[in-house]
C-alpha cells in the first residue's frame, strides 16, 4: 500500500533516538550495556553542531556534563601561565567532559571543535533524572561511567609514575 502524498512529503528519513542508540552502542563508554539501557540515555541527550573553531566550554567553566563525538572532531587543550598544552585531539565515537557528571568543579582543560562537528551532551539533570526514575538503568549507567573514569586515572597514574622516574634518572645522570 502506497503512503498518501503528504506523509510522503513529511515522513522523517531517520529516527533521531534510533540513530543515537546506535551510535551510543558503539562506544567505549555504553558498550555492553543492555539495549534498554542505552535507550533511555539515547532520549535524554541533547544533539548540537559545533562550527570549526567554536568553543564547546572553556577552562575554568563550571562542569555540568559529557560530550561525545557523534560526528567531527575536537581538541582538548589547558592553559597555564601563558603556555597552552595540548592534551588530546578526539573523533568519532570519542567522548569527553565525563568528570562534570559527578562534581561541578571548573573545567580543567578548553575544548575546541575544529571542524563542523555534530556532539551529543548527557549532563548531571539527566543522569539524576535516570537514578530516580529508573535506578537500575541510571545504577547500570553509572557503573560504566565508573569503570571508563578507573582506566582513564590508571593511564594518567603510569604517565606520572613515568614522568617521575625519567626525571629522577636525569638528574642522576647530570
Amino acid at each position: 500500500m502506497e503512503l498518501p502524498f503528504w506523509k510522503a512529503i513529511f515522513r522523517k528519513e531517520t529516527n533521531p533516538v534510533k540513530e543515537i542508540f546506535l551510535f551510543l552502542k558503539k562506544t567505549a563508554l555504553f558498550e555492553g550495556l543492555p539495549n534498554k539501557h542505552i535507550r533511555e540515555v539515547a532520549r535524554l541527550v541533547h544533539k548540537r553542531t559545533y562550527h570549526p573553531g567554536e568553543i564547546i566550554f572553556r577552562q575554568g567553566q563550571k562542569g555540568a556534563g559529557l560530550f561525545l563525538i557523534l560526528k567531527g572532531n575536537v581538541e582538548i587543550n589547558s592553559t597555564k601561565e601563558g603556555v597552552t598544552l595540548k592534551l588530546a585531539y578526539l573523533d568519532e565515537g570519542s567522548f569527553f567532559g565525563e568528570l562534570s557528571l559527578f562534581s561541578e568543579e571548573p573545567r580543567t582543560a578548553t575544548a575546541t571543535s575544529k571542524e563542523e562537528s555534530i556532539l551529543l551532551g548527557f549532563f548531571q539533570p539527566e543522569l539524576e533524572t535516570l537514578i530516580q526514575t529508573k535506578p537500575r538503568t541510571g545504577n547500570a549507567i553509572l557503573l560504566a561511567f565508573t569503570k571508563v573514569i578507573t582506566k582513564r586515572l590508571i593511564g594518567t597514574n603510569q604517565l606520572l609514575e613515568s614522568a617521575y622516574f625519567r626525571g629522577r634518572k636525569k638528574k642522576e645522570e647530570i
